[in-house]
């Protein structure tokens, strides 16, 4: 019996939980309560089914996952907050659990397009309430929660644009594949571009050309050619679109104007085009200095800041900088495990290229945006975005091990299945 036959295995579950826990990171905090419920259904099935670590990709998840908790272990020796430091390094253990759960139930019952289908469904439904949010004021669930002109939605604060962002490449492979049997769907990509820039994040806008970028060399790697004839006009038209729409909004176009002050060799300009950010980072980097070894104790940045803020009076929660926050609180021994992160990931992407398994790159490429260094938007440690990092990790190694189960099963004779 070939392993993509066993579909009585939980069947259509894997997929569907995948998807409910996406539309649940945009209900309060529900997806932490899911995720929680998951790694115990993977934990109990971890106990009854007593597998051996002999499945690859689930083997590679595991490495990405030792790459960052271990030094986040490491960092609650000596723990300036260290309540806070180990309450995040037991947190961490549900995304093991959850991930052999989701990938082990993938790699026989994947079904990439119906989760490509709910996945898009998703981003489409938070692209509609962006929009509508933008026309009444309010989100679809009534919610009051345009914030000095930007957009909120269903993912309150400055989650919305910020999480389209990081789902960018799965967005423009669903308009791929999809719009080959409905060829007008590549508009989707006006609205959601559009909602995007409203969120008026720069973060966000920097991580969309990352993945646009990143997709791009996607799209050469598996196309025999690109009809760029087809692809300049419709490119043309969604960037005058979203042109005409940072020219007729004052508070966008600002946020656009002082870009240029990124260069300048002025303090207070700088600190203004980064959103008063550089407090944040001159402190991070005294903490790292102060400890290079494993940092301050991870989620320590809050308490601790008052020490190296060198007078600044200001509460700051988080460095805004990825690489930053990784540095100050599990410091050196953090900043290799979170570069180790990143190879494995790159690493299985290219892998997955040179095989011809392409349907999980997108979901690879939006795991490498998730986890980009230079992010500066939400603590790389907290349970939003450890939650969502680990979810498209999980999604991604999962696909990678139906993609590895479905070429082994192509490839066996069929007096070899029964």
């Amino acid at each position: 019996m070939t392993p993509l036959s066993d579909h009585k295995d939980f069947g259509w579950f894997p997929v569907v939980a995948a998807i409910m826990t996406l539309a649940f990171f945009s209900i309060g905090e529900l997806y932490r309560f899911f995720l929680g419920l998951l790694a115990i259904l993977g934990l109990a099935q971890l106990v009854i089914e007593r597998r051996r670590p002999g499945e690859q990709w689930l083997t590679w998840y595991i490495a990405a996952f030792m790459c960052i908790w271990i030094p986040i272990l490491l960092s609650v020796v000596g723990a300036e907050s260290m309540d806070a430091s180990l309450s995040v390094a037991l947190r961490y253990l549900i995304y093991p659990f959850f991930g052999y759960f989701l990938i082990t139930r993938f790699r026989t019952a994947g079904r990439p397009r119906s989760l490509l289908a709910g996945t898009f469904a998703i981003l489409l439904l938070w692209t509609g309430d962006g929009l509508y949010q933008l026309a009444t004021g309010v989100d679809l669930m009534g919610r009051e929660s345009l914030v000095e002109g930007r957009l909120t939605g269903m993912i309150p604060g400055v989650r919305l644009g910020f999480v389209l962002a990081l789902f960018s490449p799965v967005f423009f492979h669903a308009v791929r594949t999809f719009g080959k049997k409905l060829p007008l769907l590549w508009l989707s990509l006006v609205p959601y571009l559009v909602v995007i820039l409203y969120g008026g994040s720069r973060v966000s806008w920097m991580l969309l050309i990352v993945s646009a970028v990143l997709y791009t060399g996607f799209l050469l790697l598996t196309s025999n050619g690109v009809d760029w004839r087809k692809i300049a006009p419709r490119l043309f038209l969604v960037v005058s679109v979203c042109g005409l729409a940072v020219y007729h909004s004052n508070w966008l176009k600002e946020r656009f104007v002082v870009l240029p002050d990124l260069a300048s060799d002025d303090y207070a300009k700088v600190n203004a085009a980064v959103s008063d950010r550089l407090p944040h980072w001159e402190a991070a980097i005294r903490m790292y200095r102060a400890n290079p070894v494993n940092g301050i104790g991870v989620n320590g940045y809050r308490d601790s800041y008052a020490r190296y803020s060198n007078g600044d009076e200001t509460p700051r929660g988080q460095p805004h900088l990825f690489l930053l926050e990784v540095a100050a609180e599990t410091g050196s021994i953090g900043l290799i495990g979170y570069g180790a992160f990143l190879v494995i990931v790159a690493a299985a992407l290219f892998r997955l290229a040179r095989q011809r398994r392409y349907e999980p790159i997108p979901w690879g490429i939006s795991l490498l945006v998730a986890a980009f260094p230079l992010s500066a938007t939400l603590s790389l440690y907290a349970h939003f975005m450890s939650a969502m990092v680990w979810y498209l990790a999980t999604l991604f190694f999962g696909l990678a091990a139906y993609a590895q189960a479905s070429m082994a099963a192509s490839s066996t004779p069929a007096s070899h299945r029964q």
